[in-house]
């Protein structure tokens, strides 16, 4: 038998472990640093009986409740194991605070996570957020990628009234982002279909493949691969009741506006294009002057946005030059590591570059798809835009226009607005969340009046 003492000690280790269990219960946030932004991050940790289980939220994406397949919290040290993201998260609790890093993809961010209250996404209303009643008709929607096989599901917003009407599919820009591209509490492709569907045309938006209710390949997945999802969302739409075949066209943003010709470039049934902030240069260009131009807006100093320009020219010279992600990993490991580069250091730059989709994005010209596109294309970018660049990609634009009599391209810029087509004061992405507005109104109707004169053109063409 026990004796007193140790009976005492035993029910206060077990009084003291119930204590760290009961606090580790709860809705816990922080902020990773991403160099361009802080994003947001959260986990809703509960017991079960035998164990834990946890949920991530990343309110700027949009995906809130995302299942976490393994949690587990012993002796204060917390792990948390995202298999379908590729993604860890592992802390400590000191205190009040748990200190850890987030882990994806190879690469590695300090975490550091507070106790909060959950707000979902209704309470995160912006004011352009649409509200009912809607005066459309409204209907969620799944359709498959025969091509990959996945199933991708979406919101398809419908004009009252019998029809045919004219629609266009929306592409989202990079990232894996939920039916209405939600990115920092904005909801742009939310608006944009409410927007044009008052006016007459219909739309169908979709969760990215890996996000909300679609599923498929995200890992290895690149923008090609994505144009078959936006190929797919483009043959559903043509075959709805009420919708116009030789009237849909598709609308794309930032990555978005290179998988819209993509489609199109092989698809010559796309009656017309709308690129937001589309580039017409490869992504290494795309990069170089994004990362100078987002460092400038941020006061960093010249001589250190020139030295890490140079750096990150050399990384992609190896990029370019390399026949596969496989030699460019072999080659810039040896980059890297003859800077000084630690392993840990290494394996996050290498591992970044050299992801599936990174490694297409940067060798991709768009070039080609742009000339081979015959349909009327709407190309819009903002003066502020510091991600897509005005005066590095209109330029381009105007040469293939002029070298190959692509009058179908019509391109228009927008004084005062960033990559989201808001109206801002540096266009810096770290102003985003700060601006109520969720894209300029100004640009809605030049969109809604493009696609009406077009397809009405069409129409009266036949």
């Amino acid at each position: 038998m026990k004796s007193l003492r140790s009976l005492v000690l035993t029910i206060a280790f077990a009084s003291m472990a119930m204590s760290v269990n009961a606090q580790i219960e709860g809705y816990w946030k922080g902020k990773i640093d991403l160099g361009i932004q802080k994003l947001e991050m959260a986990f809703s940790i509960s017991s079960t009986g035998d164990g834990y289980s946890s949920t991530l939220d990343v309110p700027a994406q949009g995906a809130f409740d995302v299942p976490v397949e393994e949690t587990s919290f012993h002796e204060g040290q917390l792990m948390l194991t995202m298999k379908a993201m590729d993604a860890t998260y592992s802390g400590v609790m000191k205190d009040t605070v748990i200190q850890g890093e987030f882990k994806q993809h190879g690469m590695s961010f300090p975490l550091e996570l507070t106790k909060a209250v959950k707000q979902g996404p209704a309470s995160h209303m912006r004011p352009q957020d649409p509200q009912p009643p809607y005066g459309y008709r409204v209907a969620e929607v799944k359709f498959v990628n025969e091509k990959e096989g996945n199933t991708l599901t979406g919101t398809l917003t419908v004009p009252e009234g019998e029809g045919p009407f004219p629609a266009m599919v929306l592409v989202s820009g990079s990232g894996q982002q939920n039916r209405d591209e939600e990115l920092m509490n904005h909801r742009p492709f939310w608006v944009i279909a409410d927007y044009m569907t008052r006016h007459g045309i219909a739309v169908l938006r979709y969760d990215d493949r890996g996000i909300g209710g679609s599923d498929g390949e995200v890992m290895m997945a690149t923008s090609m691969d994505f144009s078959y999802d936006a190929e797919a969302a483009f043959d559903f739409l043509r075959k709805q009741k009420n919708i116009d075949a030789s009237n849909v066209g598709i609308l794309g943003h930032s990555e978005g506006g290179i998988i819209n010709f993509m489609v199109s470039a092989r698809r010559p049934e796309v009656a017309f294009l709308v690129s937001l902030a589309g580039t017409a240069v490869n992504g290494v260009e795309v990069l170089k002057a994004q990362q100078a131009a987002i460092l400038r807006a941020q006061g960093m100093p010249e001589e250190a946005i020139q030295f890490n320009g140079n750096a990150s020219a050399q990384m992609y010279s190896v990029i370019e030059a390399s026949n596969s992600r496989a030699e460019a990993d072999s080659l810039l490991r040896q980059l890297v590591k003859g800077w000084g580069y630690n392993e840990e250091l290494t394996e996050q730059t290498v591992a970044q570059l050299t992801s599936a989709w990174m490694y297409y994005f940067l060798k991709y010209d768009p070039k080609d798809a742009i000339v081979k596109t015959q349909c009327p294309a709407l190309l819009l970018n903002g003066t502020k835009d510091l991600q897509v660049l005005i005066e590095q990609n209109f330029p381009e634009y105007e040469k293939i226009i002029e070298e190959h009599g692509k009058n179908n391209l019509t391109l228009q810029e927008y004084p005062g607005l960033n990559h989201l087509f808001q109206h801002c004061e540096t266009g810096s992405p770290s102003e985003y969340a700060e601006i109520d507005e969720t894209i300029s109104p100004e640009v809605l109707e030049r969109v809604a009046d493009f696609v009406n004169n077009v397809t009405t053109s069409q129409r009266n063409g036949r």
